[in-house]
């Protein structure tokens, strides 16, 4: 009877399976197999919770059920707890050392939770367990691409195609290595070869939707995308990689509400700390606004917080650390906290960059006015006597993004993003300039050994945190970074700030446009192509020495 269900339920006659489980069931009610298949089933008719109950009782009964493990663990997919999940895997991994299906998915498992060096040592070992297994090394490639061993990952590749010519699972995979690197040429053409081999496969088209997004062809991005989701309608990567495109091309009304996609992807949580807010009337009531990602995204969007606190909301921010000191001075703010702190009781929650979706905001009602950010008067007073005196044009400088590497796909876009300061080197001809040093990080200690003829003077040993970067900045005349979080900085300040971008360049700079609707002080040199500052640079170097002759 166990067996019929199975070939009922591959077959698609999920009624029929239904009642041959539970004939199988009623014969034998203790039969670990027969309760963790049933389970699966049950998931697929949408009943998840006794689909979780039924697998949990089959490893009551054999908790050395490898399978069942595993089971139990496509099951927790849905309540999008990596951790637990790791866990889970983990026990299917001790009870069965020798099979290669369980390695690979424990492997998988901990690179999203992005434990690299035990991920790796799963993915081999089930590797070695059946090297003959395309499957498996494709799971390994994408171990190895997490771990930023780019190379190693696209050998495994290879030797997948070699076994299997056909297995477009391997070309998918192989164009994802060459987004992480920045080649997004040879990206395409890995797309491609897997979509003539699998062109109905949702994840196929959305892989190459992102390709042809990183290559700049909005419109042809967005048309892949939009056949994926036909396809596959819920689709969480695909619903945000299209709301990353349309964000791009200033479509605002649909990008926002599909960039909320973002919230049902694996391993994000959306903010509990009280009632999530609706964008209704706040009527005096408070609610907390919560970081998400980056510290820059953090200056980006809390300009939000002074545009809710004029709607008669009771505004309070729950941030990063190093912004904790800057952001107590935002318009509007009642409380600042820390991510490292708890949250103070409140009556509603949002997070920071939902808010645009949540107010409405289009292209033509971003809110611009700045500054929004205000550096501490005592340290503005502070900084202000540390470079009196000079009578050059003051700029500031920023050559490189945070690494991040434990997380390979924020590693990817720094390394797309982030040069050297040799590369600046064409600034040393412009007489009547210098240049102040605002790089953190490892990055920083290339301030010691400029280009030739590149004054740059380094105080960074005294910046503790964005409040002290915040009064630095407000003494210089214009800063020159890279896209990170000091661009954000400057142009919430009000100060010039000239950005240099990558050429697969963010959503909110809306393509290649030079202008920003988002910083009215801020101007963006983008890359001609993938990984190519000359350009840019010299284009930059060009404006500069306009600028210090005007000014001269």
């Amino acid at each position: 009877m166990h067996n019929l269900a199975e070939a009922l339920r591959l077959t698609g006659r999920k009624r029929q399976a239904a009642l041959a489980f539970t004939r199988a069931l009623r014969l034998r009610p203790a039969y670990p197999k027969a309760l963790a298949a049933f389970g699966l089933m049950l998931k697929d008719t949408g009943s998840g919770r006794a689909a979780r109950r039924i697998a949990a009782h089959a490893l009551v009964i054999d908790p050395a059920f490898a399978t069942g493990w595993r089971n139990l663990g496509a099951l927790l997919q849905d309540l999008n707890k990596p951790d637990r999940l790791a866990r889970l895997l983990r026990r299917a991994s001790l009870c069965a050392p020798g099979d290669a299906a369980s390695q690979a998915a424990y492997g998988v498992a901990l690179c999203e939770v992005k434990d690299g060096g035990p991920a790796l040592d799963a993915l081999r070992r089930a590797a070695a367990l059946e090297p003959g297994k395309v499957g498996i090394l494709g799971q390994l490639a994408f171990g190895l691409m997490q771990a930023g061993d780019t190379d190693g990952s696209l050998r495994t590749v290879q030797r997948a195609r070699q076994l299997d010519p056909m297995a477009a699972e391997a070309d998918a995979q192989e164009s994802l290595v060459w987004i992480m690197a920045g080649d997004f040429a040879r990206a395409a053409t890995a797309a491609r070869r897997a979509l003539l081999l699998a062109p109905d496969d949702a994840g196929i088209i959305i892989n190459a939707a992102l390709v042809l997004h990183c290559l700049g062809v909005g419109r042809e991005s967005v048309r892949w995308s939009k056949r994926a989701l036909r396809l596959q309608p819920k689709n969480p990567v695909g619903r945000f990689n299209l709301s990353l495109t349309l964000l791009r091309q200033g479509d605002f009304t649909r990008g926002w509400a599909l960039y909320e996609a973002r919230w049902s992807m694996w391993g994000s949580t959306y903010p509990n700390h009280a009632p999530a807010w609706d964008g209704s009337p706040l009527d005096g009531r408070s609610i907390l606004l919560t970081a998400e990602q980056g510290h820059g995204d953090t200056l980006h969007f809390v300009r939000y917080a002074t545009l809710l606190a004029g709607r008669g909301g009771r505004v309070l921010l729950h941030v990063q650390p190093l912004l904790k000191r800057l952001l107590a001075n935002t318009p509007g703010v009642s409380g600042v906290y820390g991510l490292d702190e708890t949250p103070p009781a409140c009556d509603l929650c949002a997070p920071l960059m939902s808010l645009p979706f949540l107010v409405g905001t289009r292209l033509d009602s971003i809110p611009a006015a700045v500054p929004y950010l205000r550096p501490d008067a005592a340290d503005g007073r502070r900084w202000r006597d540390r470079l009196a005196g000079e009578r050059r044009l003051r700029i500031g400088l920023v050559w490189a993004g945070e690494p991040r590497k434990g997380d390979a796909k924020a590693n990817s876009v720094d390394r797309r993003r982030s040069l050297a300061l040799a590369a600046f080197a064409p600034l040393a001809a412009i007489p009547g300039a210098v240049f102040y040093s605002l790089q953190i990080g490892e990055a920083g200690a290339q301030a010691k050994a400029p280009p030739a003829g590149l004054d740059v003077i380094d105080l960074t040993a005294d910046i503790r945190d964005f409040a002290d970067t915040a009064a630095f900045i407000e003494q210089l005349d214009l800063v020159v970074t890279v896209d990170t979080s000091v661009c954000h900085l400057a142009g919430g300040l009000g100060k010039p700030v000239w950005v240099l971008s990558r050429y697969d360049a963010c959503w909110r700079w809306l393509g290649h446009r030079e202008d920003s609707p988002w910083y009215p002080t801020m101007r963006l040199f983008h890359q001609d192509e993938p990984g190519a500052w000359d350009a840019p640079i010299s284009r930059l170097a060009a404006s500069l020495a306009e600028l210090v002759g005007r000014r001269a």
